[in-house]
């Protein structure tokens, strides 16, 4: 379950990737990833992944969640699942002497909960996920907007949204603990909760019944207690670039 994963921007693309297939349908792909994350002179992160969507009519699979529908009718569905809490960080990955004293930061799982409304206005998520394994006893809130324009086989998917993490989540991930401090040099610091903003696009590109290309860009600023961090880039922006290939089975 503790396997090194993606940061918070790409587990979000993943999920956006995968739901590119019509609905109904049960595909298989692969992806690479190019993550840039916060953490001071860390290095670039590349994640070659699989890429899986099963949407039933009780269960479903989108990418790197899955789990079951509570409610779906029209345009507006509940779901309850699983879903891999989308941070990590491994301090030997960054050039910087300081940071490298720290301790490691791990992924997680969480459960979630998630509401969708999608219509010729586009879609509207909201969503509710908390650590399952007490790495951080971490919950996050989000709600984002997407719209599709479609230029024939080609669809173009820019997102906006929200995040907020609360206290638990920052601290473990950007916080720096007492004896963090006295072993690395950095100062003791323990931010609050906070938002971060989201902004993408995504593309697909339907080559024919069965094969679709994608690629996806997107950016995280996250909130100021995590700017503040000693251990973050003044910016606080994680940016992450994608593409991949998925064979629709239907």
């Amino acid at each position: 379950m503790k396997k090194t994963l993606v940061s918070g921007t790409v587990a979000l693309m993943l999920a956006a990737a995968a739901g590119a297939v019509a609905a109904g349908s049960f595909s298989l792909g692969a992806a690479t990833f190019v993550n840039f994350p916060v953490y001071k002179d860390a290095d670039p992160q590349w994640y070659p992944l699989p890429v899986v969507q099963y949407e039933g009519e009780r269960f479903y699979v989108n990418g790197i969640e899955g789990g079951a529908y509570l409610f779906k009718e029209g345009g507006h569905s509940l779901r309850l699942g699983v879903s891999w809490m989308p941070m990590y960080f491994k301090t030997d990955r960054s050039d910087n002497a300081a940071v490298k004293k720290l301790d490691d930061r791990k992924t997680s799982l969480a459960g979630m909960l998630s509401y969708q409304w999608a219509g010729s206005f586009g879609k509207i998520s909201a969503g509710v996920k908390a650590d399952l394994l007490g790495e951080s006893d971490g919950v996050l809130v989000g709600a984002d907007y997407s719209y599709d324009f479609r230029f024939s086989k080609l669809v173009v998917t820019p997102s906006v949204g929200v995040l907020w993490a609360n206290d638990k989540f920052n601290d473990y991930y950007f916080g720096i603990s007492r004896n963090e401090a006295a072993r690395s040099g950095l100062d003791e610091y323990h931010p609050e909760g906070g938002l971060a903003y989201t902004a993408g696009v995504k593309t697909s590109y339907a080559i024919d019944e069965h094969w679709v290309a994608f690629g996806t860009l997107g950016a995280m600023r996250l909130s100021d207690d995590v700017k503040d961090s000693p251990m973050t880039e003044s910016s606080a922006v994680n940016w992450t670039v994608g593409a991949g290939i998925m064979y629709r089975f239907d």
